[in-house]
């Protein structure tokens, strides 16, 4: 584990005393596997987990990188164990903890801890990514996992948070923006792929992900590209996202910001949802609009390529009647 001792966990997470609770261990493992795994890959994973054991030097690029791994992971952790931490398991049935100078803390108080901590957490998930790219030729192992495969985030057209967030806002939410993923390749599948076609379409994504955007690419993608693309999927978004399958169902999953969040939606929400829907597809079609007819302008065999060469040609115009017409035919 990358976060050991209550020392490290006191740099994020008030504690009352020098104590590390034991249901934590499980949860930052869980966390490492599922939450820093997709981001920094096996390879610099298991080289930051050897320099932890062996002991960084301070000030390192271990060390730095160790701190930005280190807060998501605290938070997060914690969040996860909030509820189990209020409570003891014996074969008597569940127990509060309870004494003459501590009790159990009420429900609100909880909850309200759990999503300080959720949101602080995320948010040092989206500082960590901007640490890596920032750092990325900082050392072999840095470089190594900028120029790795295995980058499940630059998979698409738009790679984080902050950059969905710049053209629609999502406050730069990590939860939300992986909840938009798969909104975003099917997007990416049928509206660009069919604007741009598949060649060049997958031009543009093995530059993102390899950062080797061409100059007149990233014009491309900042004008048009990414805020089309993030339009599209909130368009999608506000519908599919507004329910969640479970288990025991379809639930509606549409919160206001109050302290009794757990109630029916508000009458008239979903003339409000479909009005942002629908807003997010106009702006969308207007983008879409505007990069065809920049691609039209300036696309050449010279620039833009790709396009160019893979653009169906423009079907000639069959005249409605010609002097050889024997049926003379009215538009």
């Amino acid at each position: 584990m990358l976060l050991t001792t209550d020392q490290e966990l006191a740099r994020y997470v008030r504690l009352d005393s020098n104590d590390f609770p034991d249901v934590l261990p499980p949860e930052i493992e869980r966390l490492e596997q599922q939450l820093l795994q997709p981001v920094l890959g096996t390879v610099l994973l298991t080289w930051l987990q050897a320099q932890y054991d062996a002991g960084v030097a301070a000030g390192s690029v271990a060390a730095q990188l160790l701190g930005v791994v280190q807060a998501p992971l605290a938070r997060l952790a914690v969040a996860g164990v909030a509820v189990e931490l209020q409570m003891t398991i014996s074969s008597t049935g569940i127990q509060i903890v309870s004494t003459a100078t501590h009790k159990t803390a009420f429900q609100w108080q909880t909850k309200a801890l759990e999503k300080t901590l959720l949101r602080k957490g995320h948010l040092d998930m989206v500082e960590l990514l901007r640490w890596l790219e920032a750092n990325r030729d900082a050392s072999d192992e840095l470089r190594a996992w900028a120029a790795g495969p295995g980058q499940d985030y630059r998979q698409q057209l738009l790679v984080s948070a902050e950059e969905f967030s710049y053209f629609e806002n999502i406050s730069n939410s990590w939860p939300v923006f992986e909840a938009l993923k798969p909104l975003m390749r099917r997007q990416e599948l049928f509206i660009l792929e069919s604007q741009l076609g598949p060649e060049f379409l997958q031009e543009l994504r093995d530059q993102v992900r390899t950062r080797a955007l061409s100059v007149e690419n990233e014009a491309l993608m900042q004008l048009y590209v990414r805020p089309a693309l993030a339009s599209l999927t909130l368009a999608r978004a506000v519908p599919e996202l507004g329910l969640r399958l479970t288990g025991d169902g379809i639930e509606l999953m549409v919160a206001r910001i109050d302290d009794s969040n757990e109630k029916e939606a508000d009458a008239g929400l979903d003339q409000l949802l479909a009005a942002r829907a629908h807003e997010a597809q106009r702006a969308a079609d207007i983008m879409l609009e505007k990069m065809r007819a920049y691609l039209a302008r300036t696309a050449s065999a010279t620039k833009y390529a790709t396009y160019f060469a893979s653009k169906p040609p423009t079907p000639e115009a069959i005249p409605l009647n010609t002097v050889e017409s024997r049926v003379y035919r009215l538009i």
